[in-house]
């Protein structure tokens, strides 16, 4: 009975590790972002499409469009990922060199990413509601002034 007390015992402490681990794995806390998430305000509807993490990858996609006849719509790609042993949020936008961003903090539901070095922005916060919403904003220094971008996405509803 005693090995198997002490079997049992291991288990259930490998168990609680593993668990441990993967909470404290900022890559498996990135998940919260996975889904479809959208945002409309004053005639501009913003979609943002997050797969994964799949093999150390989450991949995004931003879509910004308005209803106004002839408007072109604007796409931003995205990625989370392994850089020189970083957590890194890389963001690809028109014909633009991609910009990283690497991770700053992080806790379930919520990220932050920041490259002091970057012109505009500086840092890419996403924090998960908890009730089927997603706060993600854009942050730092414009023309010598803070500037943040916020967007406040709720879950979109599958098609019928």
């Amino acid at each position: 009975m005693r090995p198997a007390l002490l079997a049992l015992v291991g288990a259930a402490v490998f168990a609680g590790a593993t668990a441990q681990a993967e909470h404290d794995s900022p890559f498996i806390q990135m998940s919260f972002l996975k889904g479809d998430w959208v945002q409309v305000s004053k005639g501009e509807t913003v979609e943002e499409h997050w797969i994964g993490p799949t093999a150390g990858t989450m991949a995004g996609v931003t879509i910004s469009y308005t209803d106004a006849k002839d408007a072109l719509g604007r796409i931003e790609f995205m990625s989370i990922e392994q850089r020189n042993g970083r957590i890194t949020f890389i963001a690809r936008i028109g014909d633009e060199a991609p910009v990283a961003f690497p991770l700053k903090e992080s806790d379930n539901g919520y990220a932050v990413f920041e490259n002091p070095a970057h012109a505009f922005p500086q840092r890419v916060v996403y924090a998960y509601g908890g009730d089927d919403t997603l706060d993600a904003r854009i942050e730092g220094t414009k023309d010598g002034k803070p500037l943040t971008i916020g967007w406040h996405y709720v879950r979109m509803k599958p098609a019928p």
